[in-house]
């Protein structure tokens, strides 16, 4: 019975290879796997767009009935594009908050078995064969490096150490060249229509999580001041004062030209910086307005975050705002060392703690990459949304 199904089995792979080297046939099946594949593809496509925009029309409609009543027309017209960027967040936000569920389950996996990963497998008792450590045997060898520099002493290992030096003079001259041959040769036009094919297929892949979510936290935060505007016209008086925090609005924003358009030269990025204080600041200003003027200051804030939403989807991360929309407010200061001297302090007090409390190394070990990637989180948090801003997406007050 097994030698007849070890026939049938080599009889269907024989059959399958010789139809697949018939050209017709190979064709044909090209043809009809490319089918299904666009099919697929277009349904899971249509799929994704339907979910997205489901998900994204509670807020969008929310808009609509608040932003008129409050904004009032203050709004500098734009191409419409911040719509369309909620959309697109909640589009790649299918596949980005389940792929970092799965990446911090990867990361607690490594870290629960860090001591493992990274100490070697613990020897057992019984024997007497001490197992190799390849980090360690890595470690080792880099160490030993200027050891093994010093211990030159012939004329051999002169002229070895000549020989390095004479093929790095060579590479610092022909490195330089390649780069101008490869710069000429790609002022080719089939070289320029490589490029700009690759630069379209990088733009229709680009993780629209990151560079979306900035759109997302001014519009919910212009709609959280549009929604304490129209608290004010039927609250009583005596009532408190509705406060707007623009704490994320500013997070997002000393970050925006990089989630926009990447990196950029150094004056280029300097006078963006200079402009995103700028912005910051007359923010700030009108933040600080709520309880003198709470109904002006709201209005001036919606308008604000809205004109800076529409700006920063037009890829304008130079001018947020007009001149006279900033006024000559004062700069804000962006303070990001303070940051990473809270997360190193963080880490050093807790794992100091942790040492004085008496806890074994091997917790220690597995206890340090925890504290420092619950610091991250915390004093990052612009990063990625918070609880209360994906409520407020799902479930619009």
């Amino acid at each position: 019975m097994k030698v007849l199904l070890a026939l049938q089995v080599l009889v269907v792979l024989l059959a399958v290879l010789f139809l697949w080297s018939y050209v017709p046939f190979r064709d044909c099946a090209r043809a009809r796997l490319r089918a299904v594949k666009g099919a697929i593809a277009r349904r899971v496509r249509r799929r994704r767009r339907t979910l997205a925009l489901r998900h994204a029309e509670p807020l969008l409609k929310e808009a609509e009935e608040v932003f008129p009543r409050v904004a009032g027309g203050r709004v500098p017209p734009g191409n419409g594009l911040t719509p369309e960027w909620i959309v697109r967040w909640w589009h790649a936000a299918q596949i980005q908050i389940p792929a970092s569920v799965l990446m911090f389950g990867l990361v607690a996996a490594i870290v629960w078995n860090a001591e493992r990963l990274f100490m070697g497998d613990p020897q057992p008792v019984n024997s007497g064969q001490e197992m190799p450590n390849p980090w360690r045997s890595v470690a080792e060898r880099v160490v030993g490096i200027p050891r093994a520099v010093e211990a030159w002493n012939g004329s051999a290992d002169a002229f070895e150490g000549l020989r390095g030096v004479l093929v790095l003079l060579v590479a610092g001259i022909l490195i330089p060249l390649a780069f101008r041959i490869m710069a000429v040769v790609s002022q080719r036009p089939e070289q320029r229509e490589r490029k700009a094919q690759q630069r379209k297929l990088r733009a229709r892949h680009a993780n629209d999580y990151w560079r979306c979510w900035p759109v997302v936290v001014l519009v919910l935060t212009a709609v959280e001041c549009a929604r304490e505007y129209k608290q004010l016209e039927t609250a009583a008086p005596g009532d408190d004062v509705p406060r707007v925090s623009l704490r994320a609005v500013e997070r997002i924003l000393w970050q925006a030209p990089r989630t926009r358009r990447g990196r950029a030269r150094v004056h280029q990025e300097r006078a963006t910086k200079v402009h995103i204080a700028r912005v910051v600041g007359a923010l700030r200003a009108a933040e600080a307005q709520q309880d003198s003027d709470p109904k002006q200051a709201l209005q001036d804030l919606t308008v604000l975050l809205l004109t800076i939403a529409e700006r920063y989807a037009e890829g304008k991360v130079s001018k947020l705002l007009d001149e006279d929309q900033i006024g000559d407010v004062e700069p804000a200061a962006h303070r990001e060392h303070l940051r990473v001297v809270a997360v190193g302090g963080v880490v050093v007090v807790t794992m100091t703690g942790a040492a004085l409390a008496g806890l074994p190394e091997a917790a220690l070990s597995a206890l340090l990459p925890i504290v420092v990637i619950v610091a991250i989180v915390l004093l990052y948090q612009e990063k990625g949304p918070t609880p209360s801003q994906l409520r407020d997406l799902v479930i619009p007050r």
